[in-house]
């Protein structure tokens, strides 16, 4: 049996601090309390995203998270179980596509993509209160799984971009408080100069998921779907006996991604319907997973419901000279997890232009490369091609992409098979 991953709680940051830090009118006459006050929090902001620090942090207090999270996160299990020609004609009237196929029964991941972009006037400068009084409660969400309803999704790509425009705003502000107190402009201006983003709906598959759609492929067109849920709804009730994961080991290679906290559903199938319940996390944490170089280890990350997570990507290694370490990271589908449980979340990707050309003379683009035989990372590290054999300096974003792309995914690349 395979010992639980340490749970690591990450350095949280006020959305209000944020916004004090980032803020381009300094604050009138701050007291010296509240100037070392600041002076501490980004201290913490540079520790925690730095080669001490895991690589990645919390951010709290988002106004209009609560709302715009509830709204679309759902929606991701919804869409992964439609049937291809209303998925098709859904995401394309709401300016959606998908960067993974979907024709699988048993695959993983669905996502759900869009390129946001980037408009410069802020969405966030209001603080706003957040109304906490209905979070824990919980949540049906009933969907047909024969009969398509199409109100359900008459906001998906207004809820879509909202979303997605806060989170960027989170990004474009951290940026700008790391790039001041390394006496800096260039992760700000890197992102600002792409004009956009990449926003990813994502929804890890249950095993319930997976018998829905073996079984939708095997009774197209016949409608007596509603005899197989009790079979379906006794087998996703066994809990898992090993663990395994979402998705593979991994670096990003923008600049920040930025996460919101994930949303956990407990399924049923009842008749023709799916009914889905929201649930806390059901191993306690995001099943976000990292290897905590300090340590040495595995840990799992735990962060708060309403939060956002925001973690660095190899740009910005090279873009902040090592001042700034990525995160190697996996989302985990821990023993025990029950067969009905899916995770959904929503994801936005802070990269550089493509034109950008990177420079990585003078430091090192593998410094936690050694690595003992037997260690925990050994076997993570095997299929991880390392920044070194994919990025040389000079080489423009476009081309550091292409690399890194074929290094991990291509026809001969480590994780090609996954």
């Amino acid at each position: 049996m395979e010992p639980e991953a340490e749970v690591m709680e990450l350095f949280d940051l006020p959305f209000s601090d944020l916004l004090c830090l980032s803020s381009f009118d300094a604050p009138q006459s701050p007291t010296n309390g509240d100037q070392s006050r600041l002076e501490c929090i980004s201290a913490s902001i540079m520790e925690a995203l730095g080669p001490s620090g895991p690589g990645l942090l919390s951010i709290s207090g988002v106004p209009s998270a609560s709302s715009l999270r509830r709204s679309l996160l759902p929606l991701a299990l919804h869409l992964s179980l439609l049937n291809p020609k209303d998925r098709a004609s859904l995401l394309k009237r709401h300016g959606l596509g998908s960067d993974v196929p979907l024709k699988k029964p048993d695959r993983s991941v669905s996502s759900f993509a869009s390129l946001l972009k980037y408009q410069g006037e802020s969405v966030l400068d209001q603080v706003q209160e957040i109304d906490f009084t209905s979070i824990s409660e919980e949540i049906a969400h009933n969907f047909g799984l024969s009969e398509l309803d199409d109100s359900e999704f008459d906001h998906l790509g207004d809820t879509f971009e909202k979303l997605g425009r806060c989170m960027m705003e989170l990004g474009v502000r951290l940026a700008r408080v790391c790039d001041n107190a390394m006496r800096m402009t260039e992760l700000e201006k890197s992102i600002i100069h792409s004009g956009s983003a990449k926003g990813r709906l994502m929804h890890y598959h249950s095993k319930l998921d997976g018998l829905i759609l073996k079984e939708a492929i095997k009774k197209a067109g016949l409608k007596n779907r509603s005899k197989k849920s009790p079979a379906f709804n006794e087998i996703c009730k066994e809990k898992s006996t090993v663990a395994d994961l979402w998705q593979q080991w991994h670096y990003d290679y923008g600049i920040f991604t930025v996460l919101s906290s994930p949303l956990f559903l407990s399924s049923t199938v009842e008749g023709e319907h799916i009914v889905s319940n929201e649930i806390p996390p059901p191993m306690g944490h995001s099943c976000l997973q990292l290897f905590d170089n300090r340590k040495k280890r595995i840990v799992s990350v735990k962060c708060q419901t309403e939060s956002f997570i925001i973690q660095v990507g190899e740009a910005a290694d090279v873009l902040s000279r090592g001042k700034l370490r990525s995160t190697l990271h996996a989302v985990c589908k821990p023993m025990g997890l029950l067969g009905d449980v899916s995770r959904e979340t929503f994801v936005v990707f802070l990269q550089p232009s493509w034109g950008k050309v990177l420079h990585c003379h003078g430091f090192s683009l593998d410094p936690d490369e050694e690595v003992r035989s037997g260690d925990e990372l050994a076997d993570i590290r095997s299929k991880i091609p390392p920044l070194s054999a994919r990025l040389r300096d000079g080489m423009t974003f476009a081309e550091f992409s292409h690399e890194t792309t074929k290094q991990y995914y291509g026809g001969s690349g480590i994780q090609s098979k996954r």
